[in-house]
């Protein structure tokens, strides 16, 4: 994995878990709400960027646990 997308990667799971605390937590997220903030696109709601993270998780799953493994033998 090159640094630039774990870097991206862990920058999308903060954001799908609230670590900045944009909403109170328990409160469950408006999926349909418009995007806000610097990284939005035209179009793009609060759903689309965890659909992405959770369809980017699943593709990254493999190249995770094959580096666990390798870290693992060191």
């Amino acid at each position: 994995m090159k640094p630039l997308e774990a870097i991206a990667l862990a920058a999308i799971f903060a954001a799908g878990t609230g670590a900045w605390g944009a909403d109170a937590p328990g409160k469950p997220m408006k999926l349909d709400e418009p995007m806000h903030g610097e990284m939005k696109k035209k179009g793009m709601k609060k759903g689309d960027v965890k659909k992405a993270a959770e369809r980017k998780g699943r593709e990254m799953k493999p190249a995770m646990e094959k580096e666990r493994a390798v870290s693992a033998k060191k």
